[in-house]
């Protein structure tokens, strides 16, 4: 990771240069939590409403199950909610950015303490009809593969939206990822809103992308 500055709110590029170390990511997001709110509202953090209003457009259903992964103060719960959308479950790997998110009373189930890269060892496989990580693919976090596990928690014909900071698709294999997993046929890419609004400091592409259901298999008589 570059040490050019990304933002111009101290705390904000102090995260963004995080190595992505799940104990330093915790420690600096527990200190953060009380706080976290007010100094991403200052940098226009439009990141919530771009990502909730993508998921309405491709699922109607209200009561439809969704997971906020990396759901941090619970921005995008509460937009979702704005929406009308009623069954959200969340986790984030701060317990202290978690807690920030229960004080919404958006959310069907909260767990904090939760490590993206091993989401499948509290929540179950194929369990979720869309998942929504809004702010988490971004420098200094978590690595393209996460994109993997949160795959996993979605039903087969189901929704993922993720957003992807501008220098973080520059920097990382993302894009290289989300072909590997096209050509396998374990996803499809339904929208990308490039280069869209995200803060004051940069911007950042929107993905929908769709879980395929399997084809089935004529056993024949």
């Amino acid at each position: 990771m570059s040490d050019d500055k990304i933002s111009s709110n101290p705390a904000i590029d102090a995260a963004l240069h995080l190595d992505g170390d799940p104990q330093k990511l915790r420690a600096y997001y527990d200190d953060w939590a009380r706080s976290y709110n007010l100094d991403i509202d200052s940098a226009g953090y439009s990141g919530p409403v771009c990502g909730a209003r993508l998921l309405q457009r491709y699922l109607a259903d209200t009561a439809a199950a969704l997971l906020d992964a990396g759901c941090g103060t619970g921005l995008v719960g509460i937009e979702l909610a704005t929406l009308g959308y009623c069954c959200i479950d969340g986790f984030d790997l701060s317990e202290a950015m978690t807690e920030q998110a229960r004080a919404s009373g958006v959310y069907r189930r909260l767990n904090g303490g939760i490590d993206m890269l091993r989401a499948t060892d509290s929540f179950a496989v194929a369990s979720y009809d869309a998942v929504i990580s809004v702010g988490v693919f971004t420098p200094g976090h978590v690595p393209p593969e996460a994109l993997e596990v949160l795959l996993q928690l979605v039903r087969p014909g189901g929704l993922l939206v993720i957003s992807t900071r501008s220098q973080y698709y520059d920097q990382t294999g993302f894009q290289q990822l989300i072909d590997a997993l096209i050509t396998n046929r374990r996803l499809e890419l339904i929208e990308l809103l490039r280069d869209a609004p995200y803060n004051e400091d940069g911007r950042a592409h929107y993905w929908v992308l769709g879980k395929p259901i399997p084809e089935a298999t004529n056993l024949g008589k």
